[in-house]
C-alpha cells in the first residue's frame, strides 16, 4: 500500500512539474508571437470567399505598417493604434462585395492548432491575435503570423527566415525554444508531442466546465 501511495505521490509531483513547464512555455510563446485571425460569417462558399477578400485587403493595406516591425511591443502598439483603420478596411471590402455584415476587430488571446512555416513550427496553444470577426463569425477561420511578419509572403511556399525564428526564440528567452524548429531531436519531438497533448487536454477540460 505504501508503495502505491509513494508512486501516486511521485506521479502527482511529476505532473505538477510538467504542467508548470508547459505553462511557462505557453506564456513565453504568447509573448513572442502575434497572429492575424479572420473568421468568416459562415461556411457557405460565398462567405468563405468574402473572408479571403477581407484577408487580402487587410494584408495589402497594412503591409507598410507591420512588415518593418522588429519588436513585439512595437507591433502590438501599431495594432492597437490601427484597430479602427483595420475595421474600416474590412467594412469597405464587405460593402464593396455587396454584403452588410458587421465587423468586430480586437486584439486578444485565441486558440490555434499547430502550424508550420517552413522551418518555423508554432505548437498548438493560446496566442495573442488580431481577430477580425465577420458577421456572426461562425465559419471556418484563417490565420497567419503578423509578428514576426509572415503574413506578407505566399503561404504556399513560405519559409520563415532564420531571423524570424531567432526573433521568436529570443522572445521565449530560451524557454523550450527548441520547440519552434522543424528539425528536432527525438527527445525534443517527444516533448513537443506531449505539449500538444497537454494543450488538447486543456481544451477538453475547458469545454467540460463551460
Amino acid at each position: 500500500m505504501k508503495k502505491i501511495i509513494c508512486a501516486l505521490c511521485i506521479g502527482f509531483f511529476c505532473t505538477l512539474i510538467i504542467h508548470s513547464q508547459f505553462e511557462t512555455t505557453e506564456a513565453a510563446l504568447a509573448k513572442s508571437v502575434i497572429r492575424l485571425h479572420v473568421i468568416a460569417n459562415s461556411d457557405s462558399e460565398s462567405d468563405q470567399a468574402l473572408k479571403l477578400r477581407v484577408r487580402d485587403r487587410i494584408i495589402k493595406e497594412t503591409e507598410g505598417v507591420f512588415e518593418a516591425q522588429t519588436t513585439i511591443c512595437a507591433a502590438r502598439e501599431d495594432i492597437e493604434h490601427n484597430l479602427d483603420t483595420i475595421r474600416r478596411i474590412a467594412e469597405d471590402e464587405i460593402s464593396s462585395s455587396g454584403y452588410d455584415y458587421p465587423v468586430k476587430v480586437s486584439l486578444g488571446m485565441s486558440d490555434f492548432p499547430t502550424k508550420e512555416y517552413g522551418e518555423l513550427v508554432l505548437p498548438a496553444g493560446s496566442y495573442e491575435a488580431l481577430k477580425v470577426e465577420i458577421g456572426r463569425a461562425q465559419g471556418k477561420n484563417w490565420w497567419c503570423v503578423l509578428f514576426p511578419p509572415l503574413c506578407f509572403v505566399d503561404e504556399t511556399c513560405v519559409t520563415a527566415s532564420g531571423e524570424a525564428i531567432e526573433t521568436v526564440a529570443q522572445g521565449m528567452r530560451n524557454t523550450n525554444s527548441e520547440f519552434i524548429t522543424k528539425q528536432k531531436s527525438p527527445e525534443v519531438e517527444l516533448k513537443f508531442r506531449a505539449y500538444e497533448l497537454w494543450q488538447s487536454g486543456k481544451k477538453k477540460l475547458a469545454m467540460w466546465f463551460e
